[in-house]
């Protein structure tokens, strides 16, 4: 039996995670959509010939869930993830059809059929499909998140998705694992090293009480899922009498992470952060957030679009731009950082504050990738999720003897 893989997506790019895993069954590992693409257009998965047997979701964020109730178009197959991971798809699914509507590739009937297909998958607690076992692991990444690993006849491939090692505020980092055959590991920040968490944090908090000192507000772009929870919770645990505001879809998100208490490291804590903080839900809130020197975060985190973009434009010449995660090429985040300005309504604008970006990511750094790699110590390793793979390739085998491929868009690859 031949075992093989057929990359959909997230091959030699950021965005619509897609991998068709061919053991004794078609595992489909993730399925998302790219929302930003140079292009200007949406970039949906591949098709393949090969019909899936069964799918399984690392996580939530739309890079990886995104095209999910595309597959209920022509298919009544299962889906796996763990229970926060199908709530919060929920909220992000809906909310792609109200903003990208025909564009999407499925309608509200699939979505809601993708609803009655899914299944809960725990932590640790495989299943067996056929002669291959599916086991999930904390990434560390947001909650729910996972590590997907599969076992056949003998053989071990190990796909990571989105993970991080080092511990966070809200989750307590991925665990190493050993003795795999195939790694599919997400090569992000393969170039980057990340500075260490406790000094990114402080020197966050700096930049902060200095905006403050000077009658300004403190402006968080964030994306809903993940980055909105963890700065909540970041400042809190530095200051609990600082005013902060929270607007945007991440007002739901954190409200299912309260839900699923056992998927955070401090639940406690977080919902005591949560409940101290102001949530915006009238447009009295949203003045009042500006009215004296605060803390907003609001999405959206690259700001194509989402509250964030109003209190750019209303707040205080004191005020302070602070992007703490990611920004795509092209999107308003990546041109206010390099450029100044922003596309609103079609019009450029210049944006005057200062703008800073602190490193708080979300996903493993360049050594711990490294580690990661030797530490599962594979026969073959397949560099996903990442721009210019293919130079991280070359170092594996050339510094550190692994077999390294960093599979093109569509390509198979015999495991």
């Amino acid at each position: 039996m031949d075992f093989f893989v057929e990359c959909l997506g997230a091959s030699r790019e950021v965005g619509r995670s897609a991998f068709m895993l061919h053991t004794d069954r078609n595992i489909m590992l993730d399925y998302g959509i790219k929302i930003f693409d140079q292009s200007g257009q949406a970039k949906f998965p591949l098709e393949t010939p090969v019909k899936p047997d069964l799918a399984v979701l690392s996580h939530a964020h739309l890079d990886h869930s995104g095209c999910i109730p595309a597959l209920y178009t022509q298919s009544r197959i299962r889906w796996y993830s763990t229970p926060p991971t199908k709530d919060i798809c929920e909220v992000l699914w809906m909310d792609s059809m109200k903003i990208m509507g025909d564009d999407l590739p499925y309608r509200l009937g699939h979505l809601k059929k993708a609803q009655k297909f899914w299944n809960p998958l725990l932590y640790r607690h495989p299943i067996v499909s056929g002669e291959s076992k599916i086991e999930l692991h904390d990434a560390g990444h947001i909650s729910g998140a996972a590590m997907v690993d599969i076992e056949c006849r003998g053989k071990r491939i190990f796909y990571t998705g989105d993970f991080k090692c080092e511990e966070t505020f809200m989750h307590r980092g991925a665990k190493f694992v050993e003795g795999v055959d195939v790694l599919m590991i997400e090569s992000t920040y393969a170039k980057k090293e990340h500075p260490p968490r406790r000094e990114a944090e402080e020197k966050f908090m700096e930049s902060v009480y200095e905006t403050l000192e000077n009658g300004g507000n403190v402006l968080l772009p964030a994306f809903a899922l993940g980055r909105t929870q963890e700065l909540i919770a970041l400042l809190r645990t530095y200051d609990r009498e600082i005013p902060v505001f929270v607007d945007g879809m991440g007002r739901e998100i954190s409200r299912i992470y309260m839900q699923y208490p056992k998927y955070l490291k401090d639940a406690d804590a977080f919902k005591k952060a949560v409940r101290s903080v102001n949530i915006v839900q009238s447009i009295p809130d949203k003045k009042a957030a500006l009215r004296e020197p605060s803390v907003i975060v609001s999405t959206a985190g690259m700001l194509n679009g989402g509250p964030m973009l109003n209190y750019i434009f209303n707040a205080n010449s004191e005020s302070k731009i602070i992007f703490t995660g990611y920004c795509v090429e092209g999107t308003n985040g990546w041109m206010l950082q390099n450029n100044g300005n922003i596309v609103k309504d079609g019009q450029e604008l210049a944006i005057d504050l200062p703008v800073e970006y602190m490193d708080l990511s979300a996903h493993a750094g360049r050594s711990d990738l490294l580690r990661f790699i030797k530490t599962a110590n594979p026969e073959k390793v397949l560099l996903v999720h990442g721009d210019k793979p293919e130079d991280f390739a070359y170092e594996l085998e050339q510094d550190h003897g692994f077999k390294a491929l960093a599979p093109l868009p569509g390509e198979r690859v015999m495991l």
